[in-house]
């Protein structure tokens, strides 16, 4: 193969991968953001995570957000960040806590975040930590309207574009009447 004949299959793709995400409906949104949740920690990184490409319960949903993101690291030379099942699990609890109990923060009720949340599950391994959050209503087709809401935030932006963060976990969850709410927590390892 010529590298004209590469570099137009490259392109076609990257026009084929934008029209296919970028279809939005006219249903009504409501999007609230929120503060970056963007944290880092002085300790030390004394083990590698060994769960890094077990997918275990992931949802459509957040296949798709975590391959968008992906995508958005990619568009910018970044390696992609590896899926963390146990990191899944917390932001899947987190989600669910927010919409069962109507709130969306970084901080629960009780005061606690990401990294005490983390700490409480036990994961371990990491020097730096940080958190998106994403809440709509009335939508949906929300993978790509959340990752689009995050890299035009500039604190969202930056944890996706983050050169240190190496693993994520996405969770979604779905309120009683409707409202998604959506956490990805990044670490670096």
């Amino acid at each position: 193969m010529t590298w004209k004949s590469i570099f137009s299959r490259i392109v076609f793709l990257a026009v084929l991968g934008a029209f296919l995400f970028s279809a939005v409906s006219a249903q009504r949104i409501i999007i609230k953001k929120s503060g970056t949740g963007r944290v880092s920690s002085n300790k030390e990184n004394k083990e590698t995570r060994e769960n890094k490409v077990d997918r275990g319960n992931l949802s459509g949903e957040e296949t798709q957000i975590h391959y968008l993101i992906n995508n958005e690291r990619r568009k910018k030379g970044l390696s992609d960040l590896y899926w963390d099942e146990e990191l899944a699990k917390i932001a899947r609890a987190y989600s669910k806590k927010m919409a069962k109990e109507s709130f969306f923060s970084h901080y629960d009720r009780d005061g606690n975040s990401v990294i005490d949340r983390a700490r409480e599950s036990n994961i371990s391994g990491w020097n730096k930590i940080g958190e998106n959050l994403f809440y709509c209503e009335g939508y949906n087709d929300f993978d790509s309207l959340a990752v689009r809401g995050w890299m035009n935030s500039p604190e969202h932006r930056r944890n996706i574009l983050d050169r240190q963060f190496t693993t994520t976990g996405i969770g979604v969850a779905r309120s009683r009447d409707g409202r998604i709410y959506i956490t990805q927590v990044f670490i670096r390892d």
